[in-house]
């Protein structure tokens, strides 16, 4: 479980330092608002906090439940956001779109699963 939890965590937290580059901030935030997310910069960077304090919460094994539902969080929104692939015209976009978005559903089965090994609040 431990070591599960500790690759999850890995999985996360390599996303989210490497968003932070200068150039895929910019990038990122762009996508957002060409999507028509609202407040793209506000969600880009309370996306970031979600996941770096559910990563925390995991690391430290303190309220690690709140630091799951972070993650859920976070995947369920960046997926609605990014992976929306039956908007997609270019076939080559849409399957990679539609791989990405069950990729999503699987590590939020992942973080589903976690649930009932951390310590109930």
């Amino acid at each position: 479980d431990t070591f599960g939890q500790l690759l999850i965590v890995f999985y996360f937290l390599v996303t989210a330092l490497g968003n932070l580059a200068r150039e895929n901030i910019k990038g990122l935030i762009g996508r957002m608002a060409e999507l028509r997310t609202p407040f793209p910069t506000a969600a880009f960077w309370i996306g970031t906090a979600l996941q770096f304090v559910g990563c925390g919460l995991l690391i430290i094994d303190w309220h690690a439940e709140i630091g799951i539902y972070c993650l859920i969080l976070f995947m369920v929104v960046v997926s609605a956001i990014f992976h929306r692939f039956w908007t997609f015209e270019d076939p080559m976009r849409r399957e990679l779109g539609r791989r990405m978005l069950l990729l999503n559903v699987g590590v939020i089965g992942g973080l589903l699963l976690m649930l009932e090994n951390v310590e109930r609040l």
